[in-house]
């Protein structure tokens, strides 16, 4: 699984060195939004019914990380959110691979190619359902927190 997400890593730096950023993450918001529907699709059947919306959205997240490969666990929850740690997380290893550094420009990826990829299927479960960055690794030794919202109307 690695190995894929490191290939995609690479063809997402070849667009965009090719196309320009913008482009390349227009173009990357369109594919996002194609695979929250398969997603979407896929986790309701793994899913019960009649879960409510924020755990929906608690085990929509949980699912599509697991399913990708990372490592995550419920850190903190609260009446309205889900905050979890996530530990090994393959995307994360991709942009190792390719030579991207951590820290803060491992941030800005995270939040342009990854995060909009889960907070796009998390919306088919509830259009309140929200998902933010709590905390950005800086180091393969640390973690990241990443908080599942259920916003009022």
């Amino acid at each position: 699984m690695r190995r894929s997400y490191t290939l995609l890593a690479l063809l997402l730096m070849e667009v965009i060195e090719e196309l320009g950023t913008d482009r390349a993450l227009e173009i990357l918001q369109r594919a996002t939004e194609g695979q929250a529907e398969v997603v979407h699709r896929e986790l309701s059947g793994e899913m019960k019914p009649d879960l409510p919306p924020l755990e929906r959205g608690v085990e929509a997240y949980r699912l599509f990380m697991e399913e990708a490969g990372a490592e995550v666990r419920v850190h903190k929850r609260e009446a309205d959110s889900a905050t979890f740690l996530v530990r090994r997380c393959p995307f994360y290893e991709a942009f190792l691979d390719i030579g991207i550094d951590c820290g803060y420009f491992l941030g800005g990826l995270c939040t342009q190619i990854t995060l909009p990829a889960v907070q796009a299927t998390l919306r088919r479960f509830d259009p309140r359902l929200t998902l933010e960055t709590v905390l950005v690794r800086e180091s393969a030794e640390e973690h990241c927190l990443e908080r599942v919202r259920l916003r009022e109307d």
